[in-house]
């Protein structure tokens, strides 16, 4: 049965809670440890640029330390994601599950709920308890905080906008190169519209390969409960391995007939660049939900035992 109720949903959620409550505190614990240790040995970095007289924007730039820190957090979702069935790692386990009286949607739903929507949670608290250190660092250290970096405002806002802010320029440089009597060399993009368009192109992109990237890993939790993201990291490299080498035999292909693309249509296609993100963002969207259902279908099926999991 797949029926869904909040009543019957809220009594699982508290009695696994309760069971698994070490696990969840404990991954919790590392993530806010690892992203304040990080920030901290950033700032020791940049402490050391502070000691030899470099301009005071240098040191209190926090770019480096905003990449680094979606690294971990997005390393983070993945590993997460891999231990929704994190409760099923052995039989006994699987059998307590079974008998528990809640629907599989419910079972399911509260974990993913408590993996992913719980990561998300642990990470933004995390960044602002790293932001308030860093802070801290800055008064203590550097006996000012003028011109301190929000880390919070980087993490979820400033990195994005500087992608979009690269890819601004796209169609300028590809201009600068081409000679053509029909192009106009000094022609760019109208920055206000082109830029909001690939801003909101650029979020869309990467919330949906997140989205298709943890559905990779919870299908691989799916099919081994235990070491499962081990086996889909290696998976994944080995894809990513096959998609690197059709790309480069893709790209020279591409170059060896790039004198006979038109300017017009190459000066078209960087305009409307923003439209090719939203549609691998659907891509990757949709194929995100399809590994979630197909997981959840595998949840259903093989809760007990199988080939995998004896």
């Amino acid at each position: 049965m797949n029926n869904f109720d909040k009543a019957r949903f809220g009594r699982y959620a508290k009695f696994d809670f309760t069971i698994n409550r070490s696990f969840y505190r404990n991954l919790a614990l590392v993530l806010l440890a690892t992203i304040v240790g990080l920030v901290v040995i950033l700032f020791m970095i940049r402490w050391l640029t502070f000691s030899i007289g470099v301009d005071q924007t240098t040191y209190n730039d926090l770019t480096t330390t905003a990449m680094f820190t979606v690294s971990v957090i997005m390393i983070a979702f993945h590993i997460m994601a891999g231990c929704t069935l994190h409760p099923l790692r052995n039989k006994q386990g699987r059998i307590t599950n079974l008998t528990l009286p809640a629907t599989n949607l419910e079972k399911y739903l509260w974990h993913l709920l408590i993996c992913i929507g719980g990561c998300l949670a642990v990470a933004v608290v995390s960044v602002a308890v790293a932001d308030l250190v860093n802070f801290a660092l800055s008064a203590l250290i550097f006996k000012s905080t003028d011109g301190v970096q929000s880390l919070f405002a980087n993490v979820f806002y400033a990195i994005p906008d500087k992608m979009t802010y690269q890819l601004s320029f796209m169609d300028a440089t590809m201009s600068a190169d081409m000679n053509s009597q029909s192009f106009d060399p000094t022609y760019q993009p109208e920055p206000d519209s082109f830029l909001s368009n690939m801003m909101g192109a650029t979020w869309a992109f990467a919330l949906c390969l997140s989205l298709f990237e943890m559905g990779i890993y919870a299908l691989g939790n799916a099919l081994k409960y235990k070491f499962n993201i081990i086996i889909t990291y290696v998976a994944m490299q080995f894809a990513g391995f096959i998609f690197a080498i059709c790309f480069i035999i893709g790209s020279i292909i591409f170059s060896q007939h790039a004198d006979s693309i038109d300017p017009i249509t190459a000066r078209n296609f960087i305009e409307h660049l923003y439209i090719y993100f939203y549609v691998l963002a659907a891509l990757f969207a949709a194929g995100g939900i399809a590994l979630f259902v197909w997981a959840y279908k595998l949840y259903t099926k093989a809760q007990l035992t199988n080939s995998w999991n004896k």
